[in-house]
């Protein structure tokens, strides 16, 4: 799907049922030329076009029309019935750049490309058109496509590409940053959970491919933009931490299960002492944040438990605790 400056998605067929073209002629019978343009260059970077082009007067708007060499290397461009399968029109001056996901076709079969342009002067004419440009397409990496962000996790797809992704990298940042500045990241799966961010702030993601066979890295896709509504991998402790008593058929205690607030984190580390014991007097469980920890304890004996998050980066947080815990009977 083409995305960008508007294309036009039927065959660009030039004639002069739309507006006054600019080859009318005056009484004296020389063109009636409404005003000059050309096109400068035009650069493939990846699915993206980007073109340059010079004017002499002030226009309504630009068409850049193209089309595979072969098809128009026995068109006349002064020809009424002169067409172009490829086009769009835009109002930027001097440069335009557009996406065509139909340029990997062109590449995978060594075609060539004829550009052209023309504009729509002040008084309705359209100008000749200027070129061509020829350009060999090139192969290259294949951008990622289908990309969201949902519940803290950003997940995009690759199945329908032609070019293999060996690995990928994330880019994020808060809402409205440049690319270069955020936090970056590398994944070989096609989603990525373990941002940091912060509840209440609203982040922008990217992501790119990287392909081997020399293709390099795609362009990025994005920005996609999420608000956070929790805390989410802020190497945070846990807080909150409350215990409850479990009992067995005949009432009898057994031992407790601890809850805690994440804070965002998704690992800990806990463990239960003797009461006045130091957290590395006991041997340490961990747990992530799929269900609660339960610990077979003696009755009417003080015990004190202690617990930490596990960061992204392998650190962790400081221990919290000790609480006191003693099931009674």
């Amino acid at each position: 799907m083409k995305k960008g400056l508007f294309l036009l998605s039927c065959v660009f067929i030039l004639t002069q049922g739309c507006s006054k073209d600019s080859d009318e002629s005056n009484d004296d019978g020389s063109a009636n030329e409404c005003g000059v343009v050309s096109l400068s260059s035009v650069v493939q970077n990846g699915n993206e076009l980007v073109f340059n082009y010079q004017t002499q007067n002030s226009f309504n708007y630009f068409q850049i029309g193209y089309d595979q060499t072969t098809n128009v290397s026995n068109q006349d461009v002064n020809s009424d019935f002169f067409f172009l399968n490829e086009g769009f029109t835009t109002t930027n001056v001097s440069t335009a750049t557009i996406i065509d996901e139909s340029l990997y076709f062109y590449a995978e079969n060594n075609q060539t490309l004829s550009f052209f342009i023309r504009a729509q002067c002040s008084n309705g004419n359209l100008t000749k058109w200027q070129g061509p440009i020829v350009l060999s397409i090139e192969e290259y990496c294949q951008e990622p496509y289908d990309f969201v962000v949902e519940s803290g996790t950003a997940y995009w797809d690759t199945y329908y590409n032609d070019t293999d992704a060996s690995y990928f990298q994330i880019e994020y940042g808060n809402q409205g940053f440049q690319i270069g500045s955020g936090e970056l990241a590398t994944t070989n799966s096609e989603s990525f959970s373990d941002a940091s961010l912060v509840s209440g702030n609203t982040y922008d993601f990217y992501v790119r491919s990287y392909c081997n066979n020399n293709l390099g890295f795609s362009n990025w896709v994005g920005p996609v933009s999420y608000f956070a509504e929790y805390d989410q991998n802020l190497c945070n402790p846990p807080s909150n931490i409350t215990t409850e008593i479990e009992r067995n058929g005949s009432g009898q205690a057994v031992g407790a299960v601890f809850r805690w607030s994440y804070n965002g984190e998704r690992n800990f580390e806990h463990v239960v002492v003797g009461n006045n014991q130091p957290a590395s007097s006991g041997s340490v469980n961990v747990s992530d944040n799929a269900g609660w920890p339960f610990y077979n304890l003696a009755q009417n004996t003080n015990y004190d438990f202690y617990i930490r998050a596990v960061c992204l980066d392998g650190s962790r947080t400081e221990w919290v605790g000790p609480i006191d815990i003693n099931i009674g009977s």
